[in-house]
């Protein structure tokens, strides 16, 4: 996403600066098909719904792989920072309701310190830029559902030639 949900009406700086290096390694600390999910969405600009078609998931495993994403590399661990987290993913997905985003705004306009906390993330969701293209900068992510690791890999290779050998002696 590339706006501000909530335009901003004076820029405030974003607590604790996370550097480059630490969100990198916070991405590179998520699940695989989580760092996908991620990517997709951030490099790629594609919706939930693209995200999960090309990937063949369900809208709710995109919504709460992007949730993952965005606690990544946060040094804030209170409540107030993570509703925020959670307001700031749902609101992107395709199927969320007019009722909900009446939730939103109501508690968005409920305190101050609501419309401080959503402004952070958006902020924080603009600051993984970087390290995402660091990330992404082979293009790994976009290879459909299987995007499997090199361990991955490797333990099917394994497992397939312990098979033809046991096989081999068996014949």
């Amino acid at each position: 996403m590339s706006r501000l949900l909530v335009p901003l009406e004076h820029p405030t700086p974003a607590a604790g600066h996370d550097t480059e290096a630490s969100l990198l390694h916070a991405l590179r600390h998520l699940p695989r098909r989580v760092q996908q999910v991620f990517l997709l969405s951030r490099l790629d600009q594609l919706g939930f719904a693209a995200i999960a078609a090309r990937l063949d998931l369900p809208l709710a495993s995109i919504e709460r792989h992007m949730g993952q994403a965005l606690q990544a590399g946060h040094s804030r661990r209170d409540a107030l920072a993570s509703i925020a987290r959670q307001w700031y993913v749902r609101l992107q997905n395709p199927e969320v309701t007019a009722c909900e985003r009446i939730d939103f705004r109501r508690w968005l306009d409920a305190d101050p310190a609501h419309l401080q906390a959503f402004h952070d993330t958006e902020l924080h969701w603009r600051s993984l830029l970087a390290a995402a293209r660091q990330l992404g900068h082979d293009g790994w992510y976009r290879q459909g559902r299987a995007a499997l690791s090199l361990g991955g890999c490797s333990v099917a290779l394994g497992l397939g030639v312990a098979a033809l050998v046991v096989l081999g002696f068996c014949a």
